[in-house]
């Protein structure tokens, strides 16, 4: 089950401890002469990525020293408590010096690194004052570890941060890789013109257009799952065309993150990303805050399957986004929290808050660089329609995968919605994303058998069913609360027979 969205960028992030004056590890102070060499250049500074971002983390370079870079041309990954970005080269040139390595926390302002003139030699720069880290709080282990089953919508499906090979594969490759069906498999195989052998966005645009003219033989097919054998339970788990995890705002399951032990080691230990830093803290802190409590809905989708069957091809054609299971269940939890305020509140101090607006997170799995989850946020979902949710679901979740996502869209949720059943889970027992006071799962939908009365006679029937299940905070929220609830959304369900 997973616990996952209480962990994501829409709970308060952690802050960080001041500044510590002790220099980054890596770079030596540059001599008066090579600061002089770099007078000319241009610096390359950690950017504010929302107003409450005060630091952030360099995950990955994806130049070196020496190398040739383009004006907007990404050169490197952070991360903050809120989102990861890639960092775009500011002028076209050089890279001729990086002052802050990898794995460095430092505060925004600070300069990385700096872009010189056309071949330009390498200089030593001056090294950046890094930030103390936050201590990390232990996490407990049943609320941490199932992290991947907290799957929500999702734009594309993509492979993890490296392909196959090890190598590093940027999101708009894999974007691209995911629009035109490109397997894991095949993108490890695709020679790369880019740094280390990077495939790079012409690469796999050259290679999609020879594949499509027919110069280029399919590969094969399974390589993607030997070289991940963990990941088969969960894809074989999910074997119905009506899960969720059909819609393209809902992905499928990815293998399961590699870990290499090295040889004669018994173990590997690794520091935790800035990310994982914070699901760790806000995992502990949910848990130590709310009193947990979960009930959990069976609801029968046929209703639903008879809007989607008959208006589903239009829609697609007309909007562009797909119809999905998500959508209408993102409409039907807008329009019921409307009438279970308690459901729609915040505890502050000895306060009950109870909010106006709805504004429903959805919590999404990424792997860039690492596994890790984001909760976007849809503000006033109320009052969307099924085209507006549909287009919100699809670009929100889009751009957290592609790293394009603002700081402020991930905060401000009142609500969760939350997708165990992409992996093939039958009930989910999420963690509340503080400080939302409740969060609904999605189980699988599949076909059973199921009895119903038909004029007075049970008869047996095969519909597409699934388990909604609400993590509820019994703080403010007693069982009797949580069950209409619950039972508002799966009446609103099973009843629905609004076109889109």
């Amino acid at each position: 089950t997973a616990p996952a969205p209480a962990a994501a960028s829409a709970a308060a992030p952690a802050k960080a401890a001041a500044p510590a004056p002790a220099p980054a590890p890596a770079p030596a102070a540059a001599s008066s002469s090579s600061s002089g060499k770099l007078e000319g250049a241009t610096k390359v500074v950690m950017p504010q990525l929302g107003e409450s971002i005060a630091e952030g983390t360099i995950v990955k370079w994806l130049k070196k020293p020496g190398d040739a870079v383009k004006k907007d041309e990404n050169i490197l990954v952070i991360s903050t408590d809120k989102v990861e970005a890639e960092i775009p080269a500011p002028t076209t040139g050089t890279l001729v010096s990086i002052a802050v390595p990898e794995g460095t926390t430092v505060a925004v302002g600070t300069i990385l690194g700096y872009v010189g003139a056309a071949g330009a030699a390498v200089v030593a720069a001056p090294a950046a004052p890094v930030v103390a880290a936050p201590a990390a709080v232990p996490a407990a282990p049943p609320a941490a570890a199932p992290a991947p089953a907290a799957v929500a919508p999702v734009a594309v499906a993509t492979p993890a941060a490296a392909g196959g090979d090890g190598r590093f594969v940027s999101p708009l490759v894999r974007k691209i890789a995911a629009d035109n069906a490109i397997s894991d498999g095949e993108l490890s195989a695709l020679p790369g013109t880019g740094n280390n052998g990077r495939v790079t966005k012409k690469d796999l645009l050259d290679y999609v257009a020879a594949k499509k003219a027919g110069k280029v033989a399919a590969p094969v097919a399974a390589a993607p799952v030997a070289a991940a054998p963990v990941a088969a339970a969960p894809v074989a788990a999910t074997p119905v065309a009506a899960a969720p995890a059909t819609s393209a705002a809902s992905p499928k399951p990815t293998a399961a993150p590699s870990v290499v032990i090295p040889p004669g080691e018994r173990e590997l230990v690794k520091p935790a990303s800035a990310m994982r830093k914070v699901i760790m803290q806000n995992m502990v802190n949910s848990k130590r805050t709310s009193a947990h409590v979960h009930t959990f809905f069976d609801v029968d989708y046929s209703a639903i399957d008879k809007v989607r069957a008959k208006h589903k091809a239009r829609f697609e054609a007309e909007e562009g986004v797909k119809l999905s299971y998500t959508v209408f269940l993102t409409a039907a939890i807008a329009t019921v929290l409307k009438r279970h305020p308690y459901i729609n509140a915040e505890v502050r101090g000895a306060d009950v808050v109870f909010k106006k607006d709805v504004h429903v997170g959805m919590a999404v799995a990424i792997d860039l660089p690492e596994p890790g989850l984001m909760v976007p946020v849809i503000k006033n979902a109320d009052q969307m329609n099924l085209r507006g949710l549909a287009h919100a679901i699809t670009d929100l979740a889009g751009r957290v995968r592609t790293r394009r996502i603002k700081p402020d869209e991930l905060s401000g949720s009142t609500f969760t919605l939350t997708n165990p059943g992409n992996y093939g889970a039958i009930i989910g027992t999420p963690v509340i994303n503080q400080p939302n006071v409740a969060i609904l799962g999605v189980g699988r939908i599949q076909k059973e058998v199921v009895v119903r009365e038909v004029d007075g006679m049970d008869t047996i029937a095969i519909r597409p069913m699934g388990v909604i299940s609400l993590g509820f905070d019994h703080r403010i929220i007693d069982g009797a609360t949580a069950d209409a609830f619950m039972a508002d959304v799966k009446k609103t369900l099973e009843t629905w027979d609004a076109a889109p």
